[in-house]
């Protein structure tokens, strides 16, 4: 009976001790050449219609909900904030007593002629069966709270760790609107650019009909030819710069930019979406994830001075044990055969020829880092939002202003156009006055993207929620 319950207690040792070492897997897909190869289509149809943000595009909601979720710099970051918090776990551990089970069993045989070692020069034969269970205990008594100064620097890092994660989420859908804003400029940019070669076509015909009938020289025509070739240059060139913010975008969304389709909606503005309270107290860059996670590192380098002023004072430990041996595994559990002890430790620190003062001064520089960290990433906030705010009221002025020539110009082009049908100007001046006229377009509309982006880096800055509400 007492062979059966000793070899269940092994069985359920071993198969406890194999729990924790099973194969390792990890949370996050590893990419492969058949992740890779999946085609990713993000197009306009089945969009969230539930969900209101300040710039009203339920495209880029989605696009925001997917880099969330797959991109791995977000992965990156949690599996940070786990291992912290994993760590301060095991630090809280140390603050309670520790026990464990210590078993072992085996067959000694000695030789007929040799010495055989006490007790076993007792027995009448020359092997034995030697069992022991053991029962240890141990606890620290924390009496100057070195334990609880780590677990406290431990839970510090964990909150450092979890506001990184936020700290990337509010990167990450900053990129994502601003190159999405730039992906639609670079699409009307390119209507506005393929427009405008249409109308230089027109002017290199007339010319080239007039070339032909003696009115006009070879200059004019060279230089228009010269001019419809340089348009269908910057055809290309913002093609090329949609293509990049396409491929910038997939990265963003953690999916391969060789085989992911994003469609965006068409271009839109509204002042009304980046308006602003007048006043923006900098109380509110307290809530910016950094600026929280600085604090929260140098309070943890504070707890490790304490940490550091604890190895000054003596350590004290408390272990116990309760045993049973035996020679025989039948007399194995007999009560004359436990064995029980307990002892307390001290450990007082004389002399270490000052590696505890050189520990002590170390972690007081780490703490006066932590602190100039902290300093200078609020120093660095208020930068970006001062950048940006004079950024927004820059743009806006110039946006004003350049709507009101592209006004002045759209009536002016009505003004030409009503002429020409009467007879009174030549086409020649309608289409020049067109073009004009659509080049003014592309600098508004490159303005009002500038402005969009720069909102959004406001909103960042200010350590609010760039997208939406959570």
């Amino acid at each position: 009976m007492r062979c059966l319950f000793i070899g269940s207690l092994l069985s359920i040792t071993i198969l406890s001790g194999c729990k924790f070492h099973h194969e390792v897997h990890s949370q996050t897909p590893q990419l492969n050449k058949q992740s890779l190869a999946e085609s990713h289509v993000y197009n306009t149809q089945d969009l969230p219609k539930d969900h209101l943000a300040r710039f009203h595009d339920p495209q880029l909601m989605k696009l925001v909900r997917i880099a969330l979720r797959d991109a791995p710099d977000i992965g990156s970051a949690k599996a940070r904030m786990v291992a912290a918090n994993a760590v301060a776990r095991g630090a809280y551990s140390n603050l309670w007593p520790s026990a464990s089970l210590n078993s072992y069993a085996q067959k000694q045989r000695f030789s007929f002629k040799g010495t055989v070692p006490q007790p076993f020069n007792i027995l009448a034969f020359n092997q034995a069966k030697i069992a022991d269970v053991a029962l240890n205990f141990n606890y620290e008594l924390d009496l100057w709270g070195k334990n609880r100064e780590i677990f406290a620097t431990r839970l510090s890092e964990a909150v450092a760790a979890r506001l990184e994660v936020a700290q990337t989420k509010l990167i990450l859908e900053s990129n994502i609107a601003q190159v999405y804003f730039a992906l639609q400029n670079n699409r009307i940019q390119q209507k506005l650019a393929a427009e405008n070669v249409q109308l230089l076509r027109e002017l290199e015909g007339i010319v080239l009909d007039r070339a032909k009938q003696g009115i006009e020289s070879d200059i004019p025509l060279k230089t228009a030819i010269s001019n419809t070739q340089s348009a269908r240059l910057s055809v290309q060139e913002y093609r090329r710069q949609e293509q990049r913010s396409r491929h910038q975008l997939a990265v963003l969304l953690g999916k391969n930019p060789l085989n992911t389709h994003i469609e965006p909606l068409p271009f839109s503005y509204s002042p009304q979406q980046l308006r602003l309270p007048e006043n923006i107290s900098t109380n509110v860059l307290a809530h910016r994830p950094d600026v929280l996670a600085s604090q929260a590192l140098a309070e943890a380098a504070a707890h490790q001075i304490n940490v550091a002023r604890t190895e000054f004072y003596p350590d004290i430990n408390l272990k116990g044990i309760l045993a049973w041996q035996g020679f025989y595994f039948a007399r194995f559990f007999n009560f004359s055969l436990k064995n029980s002890g307990g002892t307390a430790a001290v450990n007082l620190p004389l002399f270490d020829a000052g590696q505890r003062r050189a520990n002590l001064n170390t972690q007081q520089a780490n703490f006066e880092l932590a602190v100039n960290q902290y300093n200078q990433t609020l120093l660095v906030a208020l930068q970006e939002v001062a950048d940006e705010m004079a950024t927004l009221a820059s743009l806006s002025q110039q946006i004003e202003e350049q709507q009101r020539a592209v006004n002045t110009t759209q009536s002016n082009y009505r003004l030409f156009n009503a002429r020409y049908q009467h007879g009174i100007i030549d086409y020649v001046q309608v289409l020049e006055l067109k073009q004009v006229l659509v080049q003014q377009k592309s600098t508004l509309y490159t303005l009002q993207t500038q402005e969009k982006q720069a909102a959004v880096a406001l909103l960042a800055a200010l350590g609010g929620e760039v997208l939406y509400d959570k």
